[in-house]
């Protein structure tokens, strides 16, 4: 079998000049800018080494086009908008329905992306509701930057004290934020921030610690349960055997010097189950396609199977939860708000029961041009 870390340096080495990746390496929040807004994206992927059986691997390959137009308006102390989310690729995902169901997206869906409503009614409290994007600053070990939670949040957030930029809490309720059937599981998050850092230094630290929970999944569809344990092995498909109670502490220092740099290092335990509980994810960040021309970010990531709801984690990778993987993304500007980047990443289902696929590393390869006006 070929080294895994040889595959992906080959990969980096060969890729065209089109490499970036537009996304930062952790869920950014609501935009505050007014008017028409789009961002979009084309994808084509490989996915090789895919173990079926002992001695027996499968590949596939597919294309994805995705275009979210929105428009949002306001003033000093209220700002609503709405967006939709359209994709069209060349597998069909949900049809037939399959025994697990990797993706956050359907493959051919026009569908309901935003709709939110936030109101500030001092310069230090912001509430929220609706369909909205993500207001705590989870790395996608937790959650997928792509899914919107559908609920409220509260958040108090006070700046300029001093060495610290800003100190920030924030509340959140959600149901039914995912494409998929989940509009009976809730979530409730709490979350604290604090960034360091005088005014005017190019250099911070921030710090944020947050705790999560989910409740009534056995209401959770079962093909995104994922790799997360069931309360019992076999078919049928059985509810998940735990609940979900993940707290998450994120550390990440930026230097916007004359290489824009973040690291990034994210651990989550789940307090709900004594086995397979943990996670880790580290990323490094070189340059910015926004203010120079080529950017570069590695991610190390190890999740145990339980760690985390893997029905709203990232589906970037093969695996949600359960796995061991390196992730190298070389990317160039392509304008002044679109990038074109390849993604190879490398992974294994560490905590597969099959003891024959646990050393299997699946390779995926991806070319995405990404736009945002």
């Amino acid at each position: 079998m070929r080294s895994p870390i040889g595959g992906l340096l080959l990969a980096l080495a060969t890729a065209p000049r089109l490499l970036a990746q537009t996304d930062p390496a952790f869920q950014p929040k609501s935009s505050s800018n007014v008017g028409f807004h789009i961002d979009g994206m084309f994808r084509q992927e490989w996915t090789d080494d895919i173990f079926v059986s002992p001695g027996v691997f499968d590949s596939t390959n597919r294309w994805r086009l995705q275009a979210r137009p929105r428009i949002e308006f306001g003033g000093d102390w209220f700002h609503v908008g709405v967006g939709a989310e359209f994709n069209y690729s060349k597998d069909d995902n949900t049809d037939p329905p399959p025994s697990v169901l990797r993706d956050n997206y359907k493959s051919k869906d026009a569908r309901l992306d935003l709709g939110w409503l936030e109101l500030k009614p001092t310069h230090w409290l912001e509430i929220e509701g609706g369909r909205m994007f993500m207001p705590i600053r989870f790395t996608e070990m937790i959650w997928d930057k792509d899914l919107r939670p559908q609920g409220g949040s509260a958040g108090l957030a006070f700046h300029n004290l001093g060495a610290v930029r800003s100190l920030s809490a924030t509340a959140l309720y959600g149901q039914g934020s995912s494409p998929f059937d989940d509009q009976h599981v809730h979530m409730w998050a709490f979350s604290a921030d604090v960034v360091a850092g005088g005014t005017g230094s190019e250099k911070s630290f921030e710090l944020t610690g947050s705790y999560v929970q989910w409740s009534n999944l056995a209401d959770l569809q079962p093909n995104i349960r994922r790799q997360n344990t069931p309360l019992v092995i076999g078919a049928p498909p059985f509810p998940l055997a735990d609940d979900y109670k993940v707290f998450d502490l994120v550390a990440r220092f930026h230097d916007e010097g004359k290489v824009n740099t973040q690291l990034v290092a994210d651990y989550c335990w789940n307090t709900a189950v004594d086995d397979n509980r943990h996670g880790l994810w580290l990323a490094l960040v070189l340059g910015s396609t926004q203010q120079s021309t080529a950017r570069l970010e590695y991610t190390y990531a190890k999740i145990d199977k339980d760690a985390t709801l893997g029905a709203y984690n990232t589906d970037d990778f093969f695996w949600a939860t359960g796995w061991e993987g390196h992730r190298g993304d070389l990317g160039f500007r392509a304008g002044p708000k679109s990038s074109a980047h390849a993604i190879a990443s490398i992974q294994r289902f560490k905590d597969s029961p099959i003891l024959e696929q646990r050393d299997v590393w699946t390779k995926r390869y991806r070319l995405e041009i990404r736009f945002e006006y």
